[in-house]
């Protein structure tokens, strides 16, 4: 295995395998959601929910999740009238499958007490810097920036294999398009859901 099929897996291994496991994202996004009580609202958004329910959970996930591959599969079949709806698919599940670790962040009490200890220390400088605290938030930046930065390398190296897309033009369409779903998803799934 090299470092093009780290970032860009469509390219090497089978559409069914990555479908099968674009499947077990979507289902285990759905039973993190309902251990720590978090939901996709958009492809790039998980809300923290009061009110936990799995018919929620799995509505609002699947629907995001669902709008991401419709419209791409739009956009990729302007774009290029050979592009399937199984490349468009594995796009948006594949490019998910790591943003479930950020579903257990909010599990992991020691990173609220973290947070709270910062926050302490800002309105009261006098109190003891909380290094360990700090170095833990820091840490945890960086990893989800990380895991955001490949999920979304992901999603735009699988739109390019589907639509063999080379121009600037297209590449730029594909950003706007996947920002303003993206940011419709945010607004009107948690009111519907």
């Amino acid at each position: 295995m090299n470092w093009k099929s780290i970032f860009n897996p469509f390219e090497k291994f089978d559409e069914k395998l990555l479908l099968l496991i674009g499947i077990l994202t979507v289902i285990i996004s759905i039973i993190a959601g309902y251990y720590t009580g978090s939901s996709f609202s958009s492809i790039y958004r998980i809300n923290h929910l009061e009110n936990v329910s799995f018919r929620s959970i799995a509505a609002s996930t699947l629907l995001s999740f669902s709008v991401a591959i419709i419209v791409l599969f739009i956009l990729g079949k302007y774009l290029n009238k050979k592009t399937r709806i199984i490349d468009i698919a594995n796009t948006v599940l594949i490019s998910q499958l790591f943003l479930i670790i950020l579903q257990f962040t909010k599990k992991i009490p020691y990173l609220r007490t973290a947070g709270k200890n910062i926050v302490e220390y800002q309105s009261n400088s006098s109190l003891t810097f909380p290094f360990w605290d700090f170095l833990i938030t820091i840490s945890m930046t960086v990893i989800g920036v990380t895991i955001l930065i490949y999920s979304v390398t992901l999603y735009y190296n699988g739109f390019k294999t589907a639509t063999n897309i080379k121009k600037w033009q297209h590449i730029v369409l594909f950003c706007a398009v996947s920002l303003i779903s993206i940011l419709i998803c945010q607004i009107t799934i948690p009111k519907i859901i």
